[in-house]
């Protein structure tokens, strides 16, 4: 899990990294990701992927993400993501956590 604080600069992307202990898979085609925060907009992604829009409403979303890669030639390893805001209060918190698909938290 990450715990950060949005900056007072909009659309500036802030690098968020992965420890090993969080993802089990780390060069798996896409991973699910909770954003916990209340009424902050932007995008995130895996660093060369598509970015995913994001808006958390009142208070948590989980955004797919697609890893840069094929099954013929592998996956990128996942270890770090990115994440811009489009809509935040300066110095807000949120957090960012990997979602496990197959038990659903």
């Amino acid at each position: 899990m990450h715990v950060g604080r949005a900056s007072g600069d909009l659309y500036q992307w802030q690098r968020i990294g992965f420890p090993s202990s969080n993802l089990p898979r780390r060069n798996a085609p896409q991973i699910k990701v909770a954003i916990r925060t209340i009424s902050m907009h932007g995008l995130i992604r895996i660093p060369g992927a598509p970015a995913s829009n994001f808006d958390t409403g009142k208070g948590l979303t989980v955004a797919d993400l697609i890893n840069v890669g094929d099954e013929a030639e592998g996956y990128a390893e996942i270890v770090a993501l990115e994440i811009v805001f489009t809509q935040a209060t300066p110095g807000q918190y949120y957090q960012v956590f990997a979602v496990d698909p197959d038990r659903g938290n």
